[in-house]
């Protein structure tokens, strides 16, 4: 490549890497490699780069409240950094891209025996805690793919320690064993500052209360919930939540209130919190025996998203105390048609559990439950 034509790629290449540094912020860099001498594995590097990427992909796409890192191979470079390698000049692309401030999260995974056992390092750094580093070993009977899973799934909590213990959550709540989520989050919290309000604080606290319900145990929830709004008084979904062991407790006039609050003073700009909030309003209303409450409440719950399976499932039962049957019926059904696909968000406990509305009702899970949140491997 003639000197002139070198000159213009790289200026031109310049002006794209930054493009790419501002994309690609927030982003997670991702590296498998199996080292020469691992024989007798009858999976190629690929195929382990691509399961183990795929488990982060897993991870960030949990449903949530807060927007996860992006997952990228370290293959998947941008154009700008593309010129600059068939220029032969990369290191000088990643030093002007430090110096533009993109200094991605990195994960790293190699495989390699050691005293004849097969053995992975986890390594990488993260922005939360710095570098990090794993040496993990095969565990008797256990296959490689899961292996390989185990590993991607230590990495995770180190880079996105939060999205991890929401994925680790959903996937265990069949089996309700949450020993990982919360080993997750008390490890998490403890690196935390320990200032009188923090946004992620809130969310981990948050999530103490969701084991606690799985858990049937509306007390500890109701104290995880309140530790979560006074940690960030400005996220609604503890607020959602601790309306949800109101209702449990049978004090379906202080979840009205505190709904009524909310919308008041903080209305919800995400409608799918917005709904929430109505669906919990109508269910005190239910509770009180205010049938004509409820059912306006239920009414601007399906408005504001009008996809909300568990919004028709609660106003079915509202216009079948009413004595509706015709119109108990048809929402039941809508119900059921929206299931599978609207929209919510893995934090809320009225995407895993029914509003309580009857007295001294126990957590029961939703009927309404989206298949893919109950999906486990």
């Amino acid at each position: 490549m003639e000197l002139t034509t070198l000159a213009l790629a790289l200026v031109f290449g310049l002006g794209l890497l930054g493009a790419d540094s501002v994309m690609h912020a927030g982003s997670v860099e991702v590296e498998v490699a199996i080292a020469p001498k691992v024989e007798n594995i009858s999976v190629d590097e690929q195929t382990l780069a691509s399961r183990f990427k795929d488990v982060f992909d897993e991870i960030t796409s949990t449903a949530s409240v807060v927007h996860p890192p992006e997952i990228r191979s370290r293959v998947d470079q941008g154009l700008g950094m593309a010129l600059f390698e068939a220029a032969h000049a990369q290191n000088i692309a990643f030093a002007l891209q430090r110096q533009m401030g993109f200094n991605p999260d990195t994960v790293r995974f190699a495989l390699f025996v050691e005293n004849g056992a097969l053995q992975a390092l986890v390594a990488g750094r993260s922005h939360l805690i710095g570098n990090f580093s794993q040496v993990m070993a095969l565990n008797p009977g256990e296959s490689l793919m899961s292996f390989v899973r185990r590993c991607a799934l230590w990495g995770g909590s180190q880079l996105a320690p939060y999205s991890t213990a929401l994925y680790l959550l959903q996937q265990h709540a069949s089996d309700k064993d949450f020993t990982d989520v919360v080993a997750l989050v008390g490890h998490a919290k403890a690196l935390l500052p320990a200032t009188p309000t923090s946004f992620d604080r809130a969310l981990l606290d948050n999530l103490l209360g969701l084991v606690a319900l799985f858990r049937n145990d509306p007390k500890a929830a109701r104290k995880a919930f309140d530790d979560a709004i006074a940690a960030d008084p400005t996220n609604a979904v503890p607020f959602l939540n601790a309306a949800f062991t109101d209702l449990q407790f049978n004090e379906n006039q202080k979840a009205a209130d505190r709904m009524a609050a909310l919308i008041r003073l903080a209305r919800p700009s995400n409608n799918v919190l917005l709904a929430t909030a109505y669906m919990t309003w109508g269910a005190a209303r239910m509770g009180m025996h205010d049938l004509k409450g409820a059912d306006r409440m239920l009414e601007l719950a399906v408005q504001a998203n009008p996809e909300s399976s568990g919004a028709y499932g609660l106003w079915s039962e509202a216009k079948r105390l009413e004595g509706d049957q015709t119109a108990a019926d048809r929402l039941h059904r809508r119900a059921q048609e929206t299931a599978e696909s609207f929209e919510k968000y893995s934090e809320v406990a009225a995407l895993y559990f029914h509003l309580s509305w009857r007295d001294n009702e126990p957590v029961v899970r939703s009927e309404f439950t989206n298949p893919d949140v109950v999906k486990f491997h």
